[in-house]
């Protein structure tokens, strides 16, 4: 996971835009996520429909929105057609799972299920991003380690350090939430504060100051399924190849120094723009690879390329 720089105010497109829908009310043009948002209010607070915790209702409310063309098209430029959470290339093989970080219709809370959920941002731009199936649907997944396979993948799930600060109506303010949330978000949290790899493509939380691990960290990894099995190895896939390069650099940094090659030059040139290449905005698991060169760096790894300028973190810069 890596941090994702996104305009918090909605694309320019007609979902939000176009004011054309008459309110309830009869008074006031709405914009279709307005008139949506509106009316998931009116479905969801309504005692026939919801009470104490549970549907009542054989009524459905149907969310629109969020499967908008133009809007999955706008989410998916934010996010490089890349999962928000695990950051896998997924484009080319499966269709986007439009997923809404606060649950719409139900809340997981891991010790019972609330409903309804946070209804009212089902059409929120700022609660909606990118995700595989794998992160985002419930499945069974074999995890590194463990024999059997465990059950994985966000779903409705949405934990709290402390549900006595969940908020459970459209009247309330989600900044109450915000200091016992437990899944990372990356259009608000740095999930490198959170997560770090090792040399097999295992992610692991982060250990603060206290030499206690994350808890956002640890709760993301379980929910977004980002230890499944698959994944980690085509982590260590990437890693491997990346190192292999960066090895490469080292041999011809000091094949420079002691030689003075000018043939070394041109391969220094050349497998640094392979990496740039690796460590593209839109390149898979830039986490990963900027964990790793961190890591590298603190161990004096790649203290012969600092000693001839080259940082390796100066190619994350621009993300």
């Amino acid at each position: 996971m890596i941090k994702v720089q996104r305009n918090p105010l909605p694309p320019e497109i007609p979902v939000f835009t176009e004011r054309k829908h008459l309110s309830q009310d009869n008074v006031t043009l709405l914009s279709k996520a307005e008139l949506e948002k509106e009316q998931a209010i009116a479905f969801f607070t309504d005692p026939a429909n919801f009470q104490n915790e549970k549907k009542v209702t054989r009524k459905k409310f149907k969310f629109t929105v969020y499967k908008d063309a133009r809007l999955v098209e706008a989410l998916e430029g934010c996010f490089h057609k890349k999962c928000a959470y695990c950051e896998s290339e997924f484009a080319h093989i499966t269709p986007a799972d439009i997923e809404h970080y606060r649950p719409k219709a139900e809340i997981d809370t891991g010790a019972q299920k609330l409903q309804p959920g946070y209804y009212w941002l089902a059409a929120d731009w700022n609660n909606l991003l990118i995700s595989c199936p794998d992160c985002n649907r419930a499945r069974r997944q074999p995890v590194p380690g463990q024999a059997e396979k465990v059950r994985l993948g966000k779903l409705d799930q949405f934990p709290l350090a402390n549900d006595a600060f969940r908020v459970r109506s459209h009247t309330g303010n989600l900044v109450q939430e915000e200091p016992v949330r437990l899944l990372l978000n990356p259009c608000l949290d740095d999930p490198e504060e959170h997560l770090t790899f090792d040399d097999e493509g295992k992610i692991l939380p982060r250990l603060d100051s206290n030499n206690q691990p994350s808890q956002k960290g640890v709760n993301s990894i379980f929910v977004y399924a980002l230890q499944r099995k698959d994944l980690v190895e085509r982590r260590e896939e990437v890693l491997k190849d990346f190192r292999f390069h960066v090895d490469e650099l080292k041999d011809n940094v000091a094949e420079k120094i002691e030689t003075g090659s000018a043939r070394a030059s041109a391969r220094i040139q050349r497998t640094v723009e392979h990496l740039k290449e690796h460590a593209s905005v839109g390149a898979e698991f830039l986490g990963l690879l900027h964990d790793y060169i961190k890591r590298a760096k603190g161990s004096g790894e790649l203290d012969t390329l600092m000693s001839v300028g080259i940082d390796l973190e100066d190619l994350f810069q621009n993300l």
